[in-house]
């Protein structure tokens, strides 16, 4: 009985900061309680109103831990069989279970700090849509006459991708890092009548129609990426958070293709499964800005997007928007 009431105590004691003064005069109540035990018997359980205490989002991280959260103080409660601990930031209290003696204590904020840092959630995993082109070694989309055959169509210049649930490593509980795999694909829609090829020496060089001119032409590819965000949370309104991210991104390339549709006798479609000479690795940076589930997101790759040699120095890029599912 007297370890219950210790107990209490110290919780009422570690609550003092979010309660203020008129828990003060409640502490005094149970103080005052504690001493009439030695002349009073008391019912084997105590029930305290709920207008006395008020713990919510209560969290079992473990079979003799938990956690209460109270507003943005965290309250952790841990039996190590022995004793017991409570804990609240750097304040605390041991209750030793075989004299039932209560000491105050400070302990380092590693509890708190571990429970913000598990409630870090990024925002990555789930479905982009964008638009891609490729810059030149100048950092512009204009090419030179002599390559205008892989200009491309910038509308119908297409990005999908679809990104697995993240995986997060929280420094605090609104920054940390996430990290996912994803397929992404790649559409290129040539703007002018002609698709591409290799050569003997893997050169690519422009393909153009013998009969009928190309109603449409592109390169399709494939990659599987790995990005990897540091992110930022900035709180609003009703718990609500703008999401800025920024980080890199790797790929490897899984598979690659041009298609062309024309009218000759029908609709006649021919593909043509190649590795056009494109690097099979490729990395870059990314970086994305949002709200809750929707962000919009930017990758441009500092590697060349073809084998050096074989075609025009060009690096790939794609901007688009995302949705995703960590919430």
């Amino acid at each position: 009985m007297k370890r219950i009431i210790s107990f209490l105590i110290a919780g009422t004691i570690l609550l003092l900061p979010a309660a203020g003064q008129e828990n003060q005069e409640k502490l005094k109540k149970l103080e005052n309680l504690e001493q009439q035990t030695e002349l009073a018997n008391l019912p084997d359980t105590l029930v305290l109103e709920e207008e006395d205490i008020m713990i919510a989002d209560q969290e079992t991280i473990a079979d003799d831990t938990a956690v209460f959260r109270i507003g943005n103080d965290v309250v952790v409660i841990e039996d190590t069989g022995n004793e017991t601990i409570i804990k609240l930031g750097h304040r605390g209290a041991r209750i030793n279970d075989e004299d039932d003696e209560t000491d105050a204590e400070e302990f380092p904020d590693n509890s708190r700090m571990s429970h913000r840092s598990s409630s870090f959630k990024g925002h990555l995993g789930g479905l982009e849509l964008g638009y891609n082109n490729y810059l030149t070694a100048f950092r512009t989309t204009s090419l030179e006459p002599e390559n205008s055959f892989l200009n491309l169509n910038s509308t119908k210049s297409k990005a999908f991708n679809i990104i697995s649930p993240g995986v997060n490593l929280g420094i605090t509980r609104r920054f940390g890092l996430v990290t996912a795999l994803g397929i992404n694909f790649n559409n290129y829609r040539f703007d002018r009548n002609n698709s591409i090829s290799v050569d003997a020496e893997g050169v690519i060089i422009p393909e153009y129609p013998l009969t009928a001119d190309y109603e449409k032409s592109k390169l399709a590819t494939v990659y599987a990426v790995l990005p990897v965000i540091l992110e930022a949370q900035i709180p609003v309104s009703h718990g609500s958070a703008i999401n800025i991210g920024a980080g890199v991104v790797g790929a490897v390339k899984l598979g690659s293709h041009t298609r062309v549709v024309y009218y000759e006798d029908g609709k006649q479609k021919v593909k043509n499964r190649d590795d056009f000479s494109l690097n099979l690795l490729r990395y870059g940076v990314t970086a994305r800005l949002g709200y809750e589930m929707i962000q919009l997101y930017g990758t441009c790759y500092l590697s060349p997007m073809f084998e050096k040699g074989k075609a025009p120095e060009l690096y790939p890029f794609e901007v688009g928007i995302a949705l995703t599912f960590n919430d």
